[in-house]
């Protein structure tokens, strides 16, 4: 902040202009942060308006430094300039009038630049106020049909022609090699350079990043609720399957094959004509671009314009990144270096801000690492067609993968060698994980380029290709091994191939490659496991401003300082976190150690699985389910034993006494169900027993998974949740291979946290997500049910979420007292509700 302006500051807000205390602390936190370029963790629990004081605090930060003086920007520029200098502009060594010679010449240039860079400014927000007018006028005119697309989309042909690799040539390979590689693969992309081409000044930015396109979406409809809704410069980025706008493209059954498409439209390659979106001059991009800014707009409502203009909105959104304020885009499209190069962002001086950022040491753990396993091909049916290098380099490839199923042989023999134990052991999963340099080593194929093997497969597409040609040819085919075979389940396998060398060429990054061994042979793989998320952040955060870390419950804090902030200075993080704005009477939070036999209850690994640890825990349940009124959201630590519990209580008739009290509801395993599911729990509480003469159920109840599809990111507010329940502790199994290595890397660590506090902030983490289901506004209330006698370690709550532990947890001896304590809660707030409507 500037000493020199102690004024308060004002932040323009929403709804009368009223913030509540903890928002405007959240606000002004934010705005000290960014100003003085600070790494921040900001803790603010939903239901408090998070997104709303993210924008309002971090826009008017951006509104305050966009609109300084023209000789304060000068006078920035001219230090910007001078810390660029390869040497000191006060060198004493050089004389008085060379000094002042050259200072008198950087401040003439930045003068000239910044007096430019105003004036195009100028020249563009007049363009955008004619384009607002317009829509203005456009919207009052209320059009009785939308603008339909004239243009007939090429048809996207694919013979097996389509599937052939050109020809390959490149005169100095080993340039390209050392540019392009050591990334991940880029979006199928050729014309990254000339999407920057559209004239515009470099605007300061704020990169927004969450997880989903709903949670993007949800942000961008916040910010049309702001005052800056009518001046800010916004962008939403997404993929080909969101904004591509050719109906024959969107078709195609994969990404994959979406990229590739889009790639020979571009081209106009074989049968097919260049795709008709394409813009072919830089005014009709000058020109989308100025709509896109012009007012805010979502993703979906971006891809309509590109479809109203007929405008590639795919490329039409990259070229608009220059001259945009707020950026609002995925995750994985600001964690991968490639991705950001491919799109030509640039972080320098801008903002990065982080929604939902308790997933993000998960989300670059799974970014970076890869699988590959076991699959079949593609080379003998094209080899006779295939010419040049094409031969050259597959060959190479086939190598590498024989090699590697070698590997995968010797690995496996080994093992068994050693007897029966260590056979089991390997049934369970057991991994043997080293550094990339030494398992290239081991695979004995250094007479290969592998630089070059890369650039080959990036340039070429061939993992696109084969992709095309299988799933054309309707069999599980890839690339052969002499009858063994190499795939991954969701990337195509040649694809996932180039990202597992890649990823052994990185010696930048902390990671470990293994050969995890599975009962059955060909669910054994391959695994690049990255170890620490520190390096790919810590590069976000050296060319960043700064970059704000949020979230509705960031505990356990430990694991950000150790793990993604441990680089940094401890004067460069600032910690904020705000109370949660309902009352802590509209909590209730009980730690029940016991069921309702009155014995201490505890779900570890050893115990859970105990018929009469189930058989108290669905008494248990049913008990809560005839105090607590409507919905209850009750989680269990995974899916099979959720469905174990289930078998088991519905043979004792323990799920029948349930569903006397409660309509019952599991959560699906397919994600296309979760709709439906939740459609019919939220109709069973409005109407438990229509249809059913003399009912007496009160509500539904739902049982989930936690870290499962309804853990996080849905909204189980008001009657939906009246009560959550917690069946035990999630920690994560510990027979896991990745598991094993990185707790073993993490001990492995100076001055950082314990394997031990890994693995328990592993199972805190999901858990404190679950449980933050319930409270979703300011009027919202519920009761919490932890039920474990491991809740009581007051090691554990120090890492439930702060707003819980303010409102206290209250400790009960038996299921009684927990019973007593749930009536008089609701009956409080049946009397304060009834006292209010009066």
């Amino acid at each position: 902040m500037n000493q020199t302006n102690p004024a308060p500051i004002a932040f323009p807000f929403p709804y009368g202009n009223k913030p509540w205390k903890i928002q405007h602390d959240f606000m002004l936190n934010l705005y000290e942060c960014i100003d003085a370029g600070s790494v921040g963790v900001f803790e603010s629990p939903t239901g408090t308006g998070k997104s709303l004081s993210i924008l309002c605090g971090a826009l008017k930060w951006l509104h305050d430094k966009t609109s300084e003086s023209l000789e304060t920007r000068i006078a920035s520029r001219v230090q910007e300039k001078i810390s660029q200098l390869p040497h000191a502009i006060d060198d004493p060594n050089e004389p008085e009038w060379v000094r002042q010679m050259e200072r008198s010449r950087i401040e003439r240039e930045a003068r000239f630049e910044v007096e430019d860079e105003v004036q195009a400014r100028k020249e563009r927000m007049e363009r955008l106020e004619v384009v607002r007018k317009m829509e203005k006028r456009r919207i009052a005119a209320r059009p009785t049909k939308q603008m339909r697309c004239e243009a007939k989309p090429s048809k996207v042909e694919q013979d097996e022609t389509d599937f052939l690799v050109q020809d390959y040539e490149s005169e100095d390979e080993e340039a390209v090699a050392r540019a392009k590689l050591l990334s991940e693969l880029r979006d199928g992309d050729e014309n990254a350079e000339s999407d920057q081409e559209t004239g515009e000044i470099e605007e300061l930015k704020i990169f927004y990043c969450s997880r989903t396109h709903s949670q993007l979406s949800q942000f961008v409809s916040e910010l049309k609720k702001t005052e800056y809704s009518e001046t800010i410069k916004s962008l939403s980025l997404g993929s080909r399957k969101n904004l591509c706008i050719n109906e024959d493209v969107l078709k195609l059954s994969s990404a994959p094959r979406m990229n590739d498409a889009c790639l020979d439209l571009q081209k106009g390659k074989g049968t097919t004509s260049k795709c008709p979106y394409l813009p072919s001059e830089k005014k009709e991009l000058r020109d989308f671009t100025d709509l896109v800014n012009a007012s805010v707009k979502d993703i979906e409502e971006l891809a309509h314009l590109g479809k109203s203009k007929r405008v590639c909105s795919y490329y039409g959104a990259r070229n608009t990144i220059p001259g945009s304020q707020i950026v609002t885009l995925p995750y994985n499209m600001m964690l991968q270096k490639s991705t950001r190069e491919s799109l030509g962002i640039k972080l320098k001086g801008n903002i990065v801000i982080f929604d939902e950022a308790h997933n993000i040491i998960d989300t670059i753990t799974s970014t970076y690492s890869v699988t590959f396993e076991k699959h079949q091909s593609y080379f003998q049916k094209y080899s006779k067609r295939l010419k040049g290098k094409n031969i050259v380099y597959i060959k190479q490839i086939l190598i590498i993968l024989s090699a590697l199923q070698s590997q995968l042989f010797e690995t496996a023999q080994m093992k068994k060698a050693k007897g029966s134990d260590e056979s089991k052991k390997a049934a369970e999963g057991e991994s043997h994980f080293k550094s990339p340099s030494d398992f290239v080593n081991e695979l004995r194929v250094d007479h290969i380029n592998l630089f070059k093997i890369c650039n080959y497969l990036e340039q070429s597409k061939l993992a696109l290709k084969v992709q095309g040609f299988t799933e054309k040819g309707s069999t599980s085919a890839t690339v052969s091994t002499d009858g063994d075979i190499f795939v991954a389940k969701h990337i195509p396998a040649l694809q996932q191939f180039h990202l597992l060398i890649q990823a052994l060429m990185n010696v930048s990054l902390q990671g470990r490659v293994g050969i995890i061994l599975a009962e059955n042979d060909s669910s054994s793989c391959f695994k690049y496991l990255l170890l620490s998320p520190t390096d790919v952040f810590q590069e976000i955060v050296s060319e960043a401003r700064s970059v704000i870390l949020a979230g509705g419950t960031m505990e356990p804090m430990a694991e950000f300082k150790s793990q993604l902030l441990g680089f940094l200075p401890q004067e460069n993080v600032r910690m904020f976190s705000c109370g949660h704005i309902v009352p802590a009477t509209s909590i209730l939070t009980v730690a029940l150690p016991v069921g309702a036999s009155g014995q201490p209850i505890t779900f570890t690994y050893e115990t859970r699985m105990k018929d009469n640890v189930i058989q108290d825990l669905g008494n248990t349940v049913s008990a809560l389910c005839a105090v607590i009124p409507h919905g209850v959201v009750c989680f269990f630590v995974s899916y099979s034993y959720m469905d174990h519990v289930a078998a088991k209580w519905k043979a004792s008739g323990v799920l029948a006494k349930i569903e006397a009290r409660k309509k019952v509801f599991f959560e699906p395993r397919q994600a296309r169900s979760v709709e439906s599911c939740l459609n019919e729990y939220s109709t069973a509480i409005a109407d438990p027993n229509k249809g059913v003469e003399g009912g007496r159920k009160t509500g539904a109840i739902l049982f989930c998974v936690v870290g499962g599809k309804m853990s996080e990111g849905i909204n189980f507010s008001d009657n939906m949740a009246r009560g959550v329940v917690m069946v035990g502790l999630p920690y994560p199994s510990k027979g896991s291979p990745e598991l094993v290595e990185k707790m073993r890397y993490v001990d492995s660590q100076v001055n950082g946290i314990t394997s031990s506090e890994y693995y328990e902030n592993l199972c805190m983490r999901s858990l404190n997500q679950s449980i933050g289901r319930a409270i979703r506004h300011k009027d919202d209330y519920a009761a919490i049910y932890l039920i474990d006698k491991r809740f009581s370690n007051s090691r554990i709550r120090e890492k439930l979420p702060g707003w819980i532990r303010n409102a206290s947890i209250q400790d009960v001896e038996s299921l009684g007292g927990a019973i007593s304590k749930t009536a008089q809660f609701f009956r409080n707030k049946r009397i304060s509700e009834t006292a209010s409507i009066a």
